[in-house]
């Protein structure tokens, strides 16, 4: 009796939606029928059961054998930028696509192929300028305020090949990777990967846009190894302009890039990581160790904050540009809190001190030094500067977001006389959630 019960408080649901005038026909089977244990509320002694969850469709649960889709997102935004010199290096309308995930051989999705797909023609840069000039304009303007010496040093080289290609909406396979996992939890990949950060993020390591050609092994077994991971990658980093993983493969048979990673949970509120980082930077006859250690705790119960995070980095070796141009050991943090109000903003804000040598990551690309352009996230990129970023939920796949950062100290001058792209920058936009929008919370 139970399970004809429920077929036919199915069936009359299915009804409904179809025809919205069987909705009182419904509602009097309903009545007639007995409830289920702890499914329904009594309103005047009339027993009503609850709607049932919606059934996930069958073309999702097909998806979801296939494919773990982890980000399907769409954004636009206006950007306004003043350089170091006063000069209005942005002011443009962007727009970025990102689609990231896996395509499984296997329903348990230990074997398969990596992807990320998005906008952009940069390594730090997925969005792409559809309103307003692009890096024409962006190197007319800076130019115009600079002084004698950055302008001559500015125009000594030619500028690498693809600086000036910023719109367009052109997408692009920033990582595809075979991905395999013989034993649970050491998994094997090999391809255009992402960037590990561990508990870092793009603040004091690599942009969250960035990539890399190689292989990586990391090994997720705390139980028998106390940590939660441990990884190490062997990999080509550079085509700084060449986002697109299948027109730089050629260098999955080169190595300038290697990185051991740590990261250890500590119950389910913090997570600590470090990692050790030797990279050959492309255009640069140097190498520079890198030490990096990260900090994340959940600490909602303070009510002051609901997370907190602290980041750091050291450059352990000096060396030289060029001959005559020496750059020394360097160090740098950003420390990042975030409070959300009832769901209704979230707001993120804090500091970073990231020193003004880090360009060195840029290899001997003579326009990043004056213009103070690096590998970390274009919203920090070099100097001291205060951040705040909120996010403002329209539904629950559409939110409104912005940013502001300003820089106010660039701790000690290096040989070249920089002039910072992004002293402060204001943007405003919003982002559409597609996974929220067009998929089951079911699906992964």
């Amino acid at each position: 009796m139970k399970s004809f019960s429920s077929l036919l408080r199915a069936t009359a649901a299915c009804v409904a939606l179809a025809i919205p005038s069987a909705l009182v026909a419904q509602q009097v089977a309903f009545n007639n029928e007995p409830a289920a244990p702890n499914s329904s509320s009594s309103i005047a002694g009339t027993t009503l059961s609850k709607p049932a969850a919606p059934a996930v469709p069958s073309w999702e649960t097909n998806f979801d054998r296939w494919f773990d889709l982890n980000s399907l997102n769409y954004g636009a935004r206006y950007r306004s930028v003043l350089d170091v010199d006063g000069a209005r290096s942005f002011q443009q309308g962007q727009e970025r696509f990102i689609a990231d995930g896996k395509f499984k051989f296997d329903q348990d999705g230990r074997y398969g192929i990596g992807f990320h797909v998005s906008s952009g023609r940069y390594f730090n840069w997925a969005y792409s300028s559809f309103i307003g000039g692009g890096q024409v304009e962006f190197i007319n303007q800076t130019e115009a305020n600079m002084s004698p010496t950055q302008l001559y040093i500015m125009n000594v080289a030619p500028f690498q090949p693809g600086f000036f290609n910023s719109d367009g909406a052109q997408l692009y396979f920033r990582q595809a990777f075979l991905t395999a996992q013989p034993i649970k939890g050491i998994e094997f990949q090999f391809g255009g990967l992402g960037i590990n950060r561990g508990v870092n993020t793009e603040a004091t390591s690599y942009d969250d846009d960035g990539y890399i050609s190689g292989e990586r092994v990391s090994i997720k077994r705390p139980k028998l190894l106390f940590l939660d991971e441990i990884s190490y990658t062997r990999a080509y980093i550079g085509d700084t302009y060449t986002p697109n993983f299948f027109a730089r493969g050629q260098h999955l048979a080169i190595s300038n890039y290697r990185q051991y990673l740590a990261e250890k949970n500590i119950g389910k509120r913090v997570a600590v990581s470090a990692d050790y980082t030797y990279s050959e930077p492309e255009f640069g006859a140097f190498f520079l160790k890198t030490v990096r250690e990260g900090f994340f705790a959940d600490i909602h119960e303070s009510k002051i904050f609901d997370k907190v995070r602290y980041e750091a980095y050291q450059r352990l070796n000096a060396g030289n540009y060029a001959v005559g141009y020496p750059f020394p050991g360097g160090r740098g943090s950003a420390l990042t809190v975030s409070k959300n109000f009832k769901d209704r903003v979230s707001v993120e804000a804090g500091f970073a001190d990231i020193d003004l040598n880090y360009i060195t990551n840029m290899g001997l690309d003579v326009q990043a030094l004056i213009l103070g352009l690096t590998v970390n996230g274009d919203q920090y990129g070099v100097g001291n500067r205060w951040f705040v970023r909120p996010t403002i939920p329209i539904t629950k796949s559409v939110s409104l977001v912005g940013s502001f950062n300003h820089l106010y100290g660039t701790g000690v001058e290096p040989p070249v006389p920089t002039a910072i792209w992004n002293a402060q920058s204001i943007t405003a936009g919003f982002v559409i959630d597609g996974k929220k929008l067009f998929f089951h919370p079911s699906v992964k």
